[in-house]
């Protein structure tokens, strides 16, 4: 190796220790400091500058992450405050209608009820029929009355063991003998469901100068005595004269909601009307 190539290696050895301590900081060579600092810093730059582009991917998936988790979080208490809710109306439903059938007990001494639930209905036709959970376990019989808290539900017309069928009073089967309410018109006749033409009943049989009014009320007659007299059916919301035009007859809308019926009560004992009126005119 020559002269000059040896001057070359030692001129690069002496250049490379000298940069080596720029960079370190542990000796300043202005000129040397001025060159690294060029070629070094634009290197720093791109590594600093992919370094929080790393880092911010980094937190973006991190707090993508956290969202998810909160927002899986969230649609679970969602659901589980719906489904609570949810058993919370179901819960209160139940209770006012167990509330309204108790009013109807206090309300009606002179009546023995046994409480039933409703555990199927007729598919076929709704308005038909239902099922109930006491049969003759329970001392039913075919025609006693069954109400809820708001008035009449139908009658029985099938009994097994445990169990029993309620005709609706919404069915076209369905005879009632009925009497209007107000106490200067006492309208009788009989009512009847329509069938599949609609949920409102038929009074029929109405006298021609029998005074019946819409808005006016109908309950029991309570004549055939099958069933207790003043047992709310509905209110008539429309009148007319028969087919043949010699008696009135008046659509009444029912007083109890048959297809949300749940719970009902079972009159298997009552004062027939006349009693009662008999002992009404002997206290006076």
């Amino acid at each position: 190796m020559g002269k000059k190539g040896m001057l070359g290696i030692l001129f690069f050895l002496i250049m490379a220790g000298m940069m080596s301590l720029a960079i370190s900081g542990k000796s300043r060579f202005p000129l040397i400091n001025s060159g690294v600092a060029m070629v070094v810093l634009p290197f720093e730059e791109a590594a600093n500058y992919m370094g929080s582009g790393l880092d911010g991917i980094r937190n973006y998936w991190r707090a993508l992450t956290s969202l998810q988790a909160d927002n899986a979080r969230l649609q679970q208490e969602n659901q589980e405050l719906r489904s609570a809710n949810l058993k919370m109306a179901s819960i209160f439903s139940e209770n006012q209608q167990l509330r309204k059938l108790l009013d109807y007990k206090e309300e009606h001494q002179s009546q023995t009820v046994v409480p039933a639930k409703v555990i199927a209905r007729d598919f076929g036709s709704l308005r038909d029929s239902l099922y109930i959970n006491i049969g003759k376990n329970k001392g039913l019989a075919r025609e006693m009355a069954v109400v809820d808290g708001t008035g009449l539900v139908g009658v029985i017309d099938e009994v097994y063991d445990d169990y029993a069928r309620v005709l609706l009073i919404t069915s076209s089967q369905c005879r009632i003998g009925a009497i209007v309410l107000r106490h200067d018109s006492r309208a009788v006749g009989i009512t009847n469901g329509k069938g599949s033409t609609g949920d409102d009943l038929l009074m029929k049989h109405i006298y021609r100068e029998a005074d019946i009014r819409v808005g006016d009320i109908v309950v029991t007659s309570g004549y055939s005595g099958y069933h207790p007299a003043n047992i709310l059916i509905g209110k008539i919301v429309n009148k007319r004269m028969d087919n043949i035009g010699l008696l009135q007859e008046a659509e009444v809308k029912p007083s109890t909601d048959i297809v949300d019926v749940e719970s009902v009560l079972v009159i298997t004992s009552f004062t027939p009307k006349s009693k009662i009126e008999g002992q009404g005119g002997q206290a006076k």
